[in-house]
């Protein structure tokens, strides 16, 4: 980890998140993560060794990742207050979920997103629920895709498949465009226990996280990447660090202890790690009617920049044809 740390300290600029300290924290646990999990000898184990009815690769489970529906429901309760733009539920609300890498084949098929799609309350805020996975010619209980296509139900939420690099900016665009009502229309991302959180090297997930940013300009975004979630509105260029995720339970490689939590029990404070950087939570420090109109001013205000911005590009394209 010394090799590691002094590596990214040579970058004095943040690529892709806005805070240098949180930045460095995250590319050195990603480091680490595919060092655990991401290298070629491991990808190749979790092909060939079969688990149940799948391949440790697919290997999921009901509620492994349910820290995420509680989070989501605070944000849409106003918990979660951005120091800037006030309750990020009220930016995030009609939002879409894309979530990669799936598990298509695991059990009943994708079931963490099953756990988002039955959520009654989250369906009042999400409207559109989106698995995805890979289709790997490499062997044939791999060919992830083909399987579902040909021997299982069809899925209650959309479904798409997706390349195993995901670096390009219109590839990604246009996938978000396809599950979104317009181009400023919020989008909360996920990738957890999948591709881009463990497989990808330092680099390739910074290209990642490039493309997500330049594909949606105009957007409001969230997203769940391994134990972070990262957040950015329209008026920022680089992701802002939320928090971190309890990481002995959904991102716990060693030891399936989901399956042990109490969910019924199991607090909102449990589940998440708050930057107070950028949050607050509601319950610590009641917001003021006057800082509530003044946060969602700027957040409308923020909005409609991107808004005003977005036409006039258009325009500028049409006159120079």
């Amino acid at each position: 980890m010394i090799v590691l740390g002094s590596h990214f300290a040579l970058s004095a600029e943040t690529t892709i998140i806005e805070n240098e300290e949180d930045e460095k924290r995250v590319l050195e646990n990603h480091a680490f993560e595919k060092l655990r999990f991401g290298l070629a000898n491991h990808i190749h184990y979790y092909k060939v060794k079969k688990t149940k009815n799948t391949v440790v690769e697919q290997r999921s489970g009901r509620k492994r990742l349910y820290d995420h529906n509680l989070i989501l429901r605070s944000i849409f309760r106003n918990r979660i207050l951005h120091h800037e733009y006030g309750s990020i539920g009220r930016l995030l609300n009609g939002a879409s979920f894309i979530d990669f890498g799936s598990a298509i084949l695991y059990e009943e098929g994708a079931v963490t997103v099953r756990d988002l799609y039955e959520d009654q309350f989250l369906s009042r805020y999400i409207k559109k629920i989106v698995a995805t996975d890979i289709n790997d010619p490499e062997y044939d209980h791999t060919r992830y895709i083909e399987i579902h296509m040909t021997e299982r139900d069809p899925f209650p939420f959309a479904f798409n498949e997706i390349p195993y690099r995901l670096d390009d900016p219109e590839y990604i665009r246009v996938l978000t465009r396809i599950y979104t009502p317009n181009e400023f229309s919020p989008v909360i991302f996920r990738s957890t226990n999948s591709g881009p959180d463990l497989f990808y090297t330092v680099d390739e997930m910074r290209e990642h996280f490039q493309s997500v940013l330049e594909a949606n300009p105009h957007r409001t975004i969230l997203y769940f990447f391994n134990r972070y979630i990262f957040f950015r509105t329209p008026c920022e260029s680089k992701f802002q660090l939320l928090g971190t995720i309890d990481e002995k339970v959904g991102v716990n490689h060693s030891f399936s202890a989901w399956r042990y939590v109490d969910w019924n029990k199991r607090e909102f404070s449990e589940a998440i790690e708050p930057n107070f950087r950028y949050i607050r939570i509601a319950e610590e420090r009641n917001e003021s009617k006057a800082d509530r109109l003044d946060s969602m001013f700027l957040g409308y205000g923020c909005q409609i920049r991107a808004k005003l911005l977005f036409y006039r590009h258009k325009f500028m394209k049409t006159m120079t044809k």
